[in-house]
């Protein structure tokens, strides 16, 4: 016999489709980089089901992350119970995903905003990360096409 309530349930269920369709990108992680849950942006931008991605390693189904360098931010995010970031300025994406702008769109890739958020067991132990995955494209590719301007601009005379 179950300890929830139909509508504990229900609720779960909601919040559970809710997860799957947001447009951000999802990943669970666990201590050993095997991922445990891919949504459906994760799906729908690189291509891979979440069948196809659970219980395989991070650096297996994304080979373009750094396993060194990754595995020292999310050791940080695990050990310390703190959410970490990765800023595009600082990386341009954690997964390398084609952004999906065709017509408009002027960068290769998707730039991407990352949090990695230390998710806490039954026991308050962590030991599972969740990677948050945020398109930050239109943001980036204005503020690059902002720089170059300034930079082609020609100086200001001063006048006497």
């Amino acid at each position: 016999m179950s300890d929830f309530s139909p509508e504990e349930i229900n609720e779960l269920h909601l919040k559970l489709g809710i997860l799957g369709a947001i447009d951000v990108g999802i990943v669970v992680i666990d201590r050993a980089f095997e991922i445990s849950m891919w949504n459906d942006f994760m799906a729908n931008h690189s291509g891979k089901r979440p069948s196809q991605v659970r219980g395989r390693s991070l650096f297996e189904v994304a080979p373009e992350i750094e396993p060194d360098w990754f595995r020292r931010k999310a050791e940080r995010a695990f050990e310390l119970a703190s959410r970490s970031f990765i800023i595009w300025e600082q990386r341009p994406y954690l997964f390398r995903f084609p952004q999906y702008r065709p017509v408009t769109g002027t960068s290769p890739f998707m730039y991407q905003n990352v949090t990695l958020l230390p998710l806490h067991d039954t026991r308050g132990r962590v030991e599972r990360l969740g990677i948050i995955v945020y398109d930050v494209t239109d943001t980036a590719e204005s503020a690059r096409q902002v720089k170059k301007a300034a930079q082609s601009t020609p100086p200001q005379w001063k006048e006497f």
